[in-house]
């Protein structure tokens, strides 16, 4: 026997109440869950007696187990009783059962086709209760017979009929040939892979935002971390470039100074450099260095730094240091104050 399902099967069992059947149409109960009201949080399970025998089919508990499925047949003929052991009520649902093979078998005279209109045949075909292709041929055998009684009885309403049937097959035919084309899994697998990649897409795009702004939070942070430099002309021309104040009293002049330093020309070509090791040891104001490290010295406080732009006046003059430095030079230099004493 194949077996088919058709309508819907549904018990609601309150808690202290039994519910005895004799069932006069099979049915399978196929889930059972929870009420929509709870009387409390505690387990309730699902009792069933047949032929005096108790069988717990299935425990819910609220929070934990709420539905479970199942897959109970009741044929006709059997006694069965329902009950529950615990205070929340459950629902049963199902569906009743045909048998398929009893239903192929029915005769034309079985199937009352022109009382049917065309939606209800269509519902019956989507529900396979009727085959399209034996549908067609119940309606070709009648048509057979009413032509061999009396070609006269053949109407409008058998006609329409032919036409409802016509439908109804093409309609099978195609939804069978998309079902072929594009099964259900395939579907879903598809469904399933293109919400991946907008999920990795939008992943990507927010992980590009929170990089973006991370970075521009570091430009901001390292444009405030950078000293701002002051730029001051001072005597004689000399322009000195702040870039680091350093810290305590600022050096006088008499005082004897310790710098670091890197003497360029315009050019960029290094003549003369001390950045590391020893420090280059001088009294500020005393004649011992050019002119333009005695002026931008003055007032330089521990680890200070600067770049001095000195006009050849202020440094070497017309003669120049041959051979690095040429007559008449511009001198750049970066110097840091290590100490004064």
């Amino acid at each position: 026997m194949t077996a088919g399902f058709r309508g819907f099967w549904a018990l609601k069992i309150v808690p202290g109440h039994t519910y005895t059947q004799t069932v006069d149409a099979s049915f399978r109960v196929s889930n059972a869950a929870l009420g929509l009201t709870l009387a409390d949080d505690q387990r309730t399970s699902v009792v069933a007696t047949v032929d005096g025998k108790d069988f717990v089919l299935c425990s819910l508990t609220p929070g934990k187990i709420e539905q479970q499925p199942l897959d109970l047949w009741m044929t006709e003929g059997e006694e069965i009783t329902f009950e529950t052991n615990g205070n929340n009520e459950i629902h049963l649902t199902g569906n009743f059962i045909i048998d398929e093979e009893e239903e192929d078998e029915k005769g034309p005279c079985e199937y009352d086709l022109p009382g049917l209109s065309s939606e209800e045949l269509q519902e019956m075909v989507a529900e396979g209760l009727i085959d399209p292709v034996r549908l067609l041929e119940l309606a070709s055998d009648e048509d057979d017979d009413d032509e061999e009684e009396d070609d006269s009885d053949y109407d409008s309403e058998d006609a329409d009929m032919d036409g409802r049937i016509t439908e109804i097959t093409e309609e099978a035919s195609s939804s069978d040939e998309e079902e072929k084309a594009a099964p259900v899994k395939e579907l879903k697998i598809k469904k399933q892979a293109e919400k991946k990649k907008r999920k990795e897409a939008a992943d990507e795009e927010e992980e590009a935002k929170a990089s973006a702004k991370k970075a521009k939070k570091g430009e901001k942070e390292e444009k405030k971390a950078e000293p701002k430099t002051v730029t001051t002309k001072l005597q004689g021309g000399v322009i000195a470039e702040i870039k680091q104040e350093g810290t305590g009293a600022g050096a006088k002049k008499g005082a004897r100074v310790g710098m670091h330093y890197i003497g360029k020309l315009t050019n960029g070509k290094v003549f003369d450099k001390n950045v590391k090791g020893k420090p280059f040891w001088f009294r500020l104001g005393a004649g011992e260095v050019i002119k333009g490290w005695d002026v931008g010295i003055l007032g330089m406080k521990k680890g200070g730094e600067r770049r001095l732009t000195i006009p050849a006046a202020m440094a070497y003059g017309k003669r120049g240091a041959p051979p690095d430095i040429p007559a008449n030079a511009t001198l750049v230099f970066d110097i840091r104050l290590i100490d004064f004493k």
